[in-house]
């Protein structure tokens, strides 16, 4: 071959190379920042700040850090915050004569009904709030203190290295019907009802691996458990969400598994891996867990 055909072969394959660096370069950077927004989610999103989760029984229910309350609050929260009535999934709140209290930012006075929809009915007096909020056949208040020590001495999150050879294609298997699956949560007795339309199939590590996937807020989301759990990872699995599925497939990106975050504090409630989720391989990627977080 003459010598300037020669030198020209090499530049090509320089500069595919290099377009090869550039690509898997641009995929870690994306995954990174990536991670660190669900670190920045974890910190500032509520979960390091509740401080109390009580299930509400129907009738009046008193709240206040006094002992004497239905509904114990933490040392600092006042002594007698107001009384809760629930009637079915009705709920009223009469604040304590003399504490100042304000329901979704509005100073509140009297009795006033709440709403258990994400993001409303939120009372609050000082540092200390409460919600009443569906979990999956009961109702709870969750208690949040925004000066809880636990937000300023979390220790941030840690990860594997990314892996581009854990981002897989999978085929997505449809059932004749969807399925309203019973799933059981932490710490709770009763079990919230998730939607599954179909499975994920995919090949990692050599081997041919099936998970039951669910439908929440337009993704698929997945829980799964692998053999790197107890050791390297949460033993009580991980999480993951990817795109409802185009052509009959999606993609999986463990990369962006994730721990519960009820590994971040054990008021939290989250759903549990279901038994057929676990996998016979160990997944090396994502997020990493070594114990108590705080």
């Amino acid at each position: 071959m003459p010598r300037g055909l020669r030198l020209i072969g090499l530049l090509a394959l320089l500069l595919v190379a290099g377009q090869g660096n550039a690509a898997d370069e641009a995929y870690a950077a994306g995954i990174h920042e990536w991670q660190h927004e669900h670190e920045t989610d974890v910190r500032t999103g509520g979960w390091l700040l509740l401080v109390g989760r009580y299930e509400v029984a129907p009738g009046a229910s008193s709240l206040g850090s006094d002992p004497g309350s239905t509904m114990v609050l933490p040392e600092g929260a006042p002594p007698r915050l107001g009384v809760l009535t629930r009637a079915g999934s009705v709920f009223r709140f009469e604040p304590a004569p003399g504490v100042a209290v304000t329901i979704d930012g509005a100073p509140a006075a009297g009795v006033a009904e709440l709403s258990t929809a994400h993001g409303k009915g939120r009372v609050a007096a000082g540092t200390f709030s409460f919600a009443v909020r569906p979990i999956g056949d009961d109702y709870y208040v969750m208690a949040l203190n925004s000066e809880n020590p636990a937000a300023r001495n979390f220790k941030g999150t840690e990860w594997f290295p990314v892996d581009a050879a854990y981002r897989v294609r999978a085929e997505f298997v449809a059932y004749a019907e969807p399925q309203s699956v019973p799933v059981p949560m932490t710490h709770i007795e009763s079990k919230t009802t998730m939607s599954s339309t179909g499975d994920v199939v995919f090949r990692l590590n050599g081997a041919q691996l099936r998970l039951k996937s669910f439908v929440d807020e337009g993704q698929l989301f997945i829980m799964f458990r692998d053999r790197s759990n107890g050791r390297e990872t949460y033993g009580g699995g991980r999480f993951l969400y990817a795109p409802l599925p185009q052509d009959g497939a999606t993609t999986l990106d463990f990369n962006k598994a994730f721990n519960p975050f009820c590994t971040v504090n054990d008021l939290v409630v989250c759903a549990v891996v279901p038994p057929e989720n676990r996998l016979g391989v160990s997944v090396a990627a994502g997020q990493k867990y070594h114990g108590d977080p705080h």
